[in-house]
């Protein structure tokens, strides 16, 4: 099995909300440069294999044990990770090799020359699979850029992440495009299921689903912006105000995000919050334990342990109780 340094650092791109349903483990996270790691490189081009090694790489990990939970400094003296590469015209595939045998889906490089596996090779965004030849675009690169730089033994992988342009779209498709604008509509109709507010900046080509949501549920939009809006369902009138919407990128690649939102129907004014984080060394307290789902893993000498990694802070079925206050009454059939 593949140590997870690599996946979290190389492979991986998380600019996405961190949920419980999808924990973010990494065995070591570097601490020294999360964006950089320079290393050996062995080319073998008659079996098209290459072979990365990264030696006294050190980083951190917050454990439970006993009950509480502990900011530990992991040490891990060589990392491997190999790949079987081929080139499709002048771009380069690279197919992850596990202990089971070569992974059936690879991902897509630019930039270098055709045939010449040295030089710079920049992450397309997109994976083709190995058996079938189709592609899938799988990573929108506009807010990463992955890079290998291969040299006769040596190896430069580099991430740079644009979170500034991520920011950007985001707020300029605002939130009331959202996931969780089209499930509000729901929930004050007929208490169909509602994600906490933290989806409210779940605004991401949302549009279509939204609009689905305003013509099952009635809904009569009156006046609105990027971040509030009032709308009519039946004989009542409410209105949404997005009173904090923050993302920011954690050295990993991940998103921590923060959300306040108002509902109100003109009487009562509903609010809630929400906090996403990926665990650092502030949050990897015993007291945020109940923030926290605790998953347990071997390590590669076959040591268990147990760990937590996404914190979620969230009033969200408070926030419940209150609009089914406001809600329109369910009536029967």
């Amino acid at each position: 099995m593949k140590y997870a340094l690599l996946t979290a650092m190389v492979s991986a791109f998380f600019i996405a909300a961190c949920s419980d349903d999808n924990p973010t483990s990494v065995n070591i996270i570097s601490n020294d440069d999360p964006m950089s790691r320079t290393g050996s490189l062995y080319v073998d081009e008659s079996q098209q294999l290459l072979v990365e090694t990264f030696n006294n790489v050190q980083g951190n990990r917050c454990d439970l044990e006993n009950y509480n939970l502990i900011w530990k400094t992991i040490q891990k003296d060589v990392l491997t990770d190999s790949f079987h590469y081929e080139f499709i015209g002048d771009t380069l595939a690279l197919y992850n090799i596990y202990d089971e045998g070569i992974s059936d889906y690879g991902n897509l490089y630019v930039g270098g020359t055709a045939g010449n596996i040295y030089g710079t090779w920049v992450y397309t965004g997109f994976g083709r699979d190995k058996k079938t030849g189709e592609l899938e675009h799988s990573t929108n690169t506009r807010y990463m850029t992955r890079t290998y730089i291969y040299a006769p033994g040596k190896v430069t992988v580099s991430v740079e992440y644009h979170m500034d342009l991520y920011v950007a779209d985001e707020q300029a498709r605002g939130y009331m495009e959202s996931g969780f604008m089209a499930k509000l509509y729901g929930y004050l109709t007929s208490r169909s299921k509602l994600d906490d507010v933290i989806y409210i900046m779940d605004n991401n080509e949302k549009a279509s689903k939204v609009a689905e949501s305003i013509e099952q549920n009635g809904v009569q939009i009156i006046e609105g912006s990027k971040t509030n809006q009032t709308f009519k369902i039946g004989d009542k009138t409410y209105t949404v105000n997005v009173k904090k919407a923050e993302t920011t990128l954690h050295y990993t690649g991940h998103t921590n995000r923060e959300a306040v939102v108002e509902v109100t129907d003109g009487t009562t004014t509903c609010s809630s919050y929400a906090i996403y984080k990926t665990v650092d060394e502030n949050l990897c307290k015993t007291e945020n334990l109940q923030y926290f789902s605790v998953y347990n893993e071997n390590d590669d000498d076959g040591n268990n342990y147990f760990y937590v990694s996404s914190y979620k802070n969230t009033d969200h079925e408070q926030f419940l109780e209150c609009l089914n206050g406001i809600a329109l009454p369910i009536t029967g059939n």
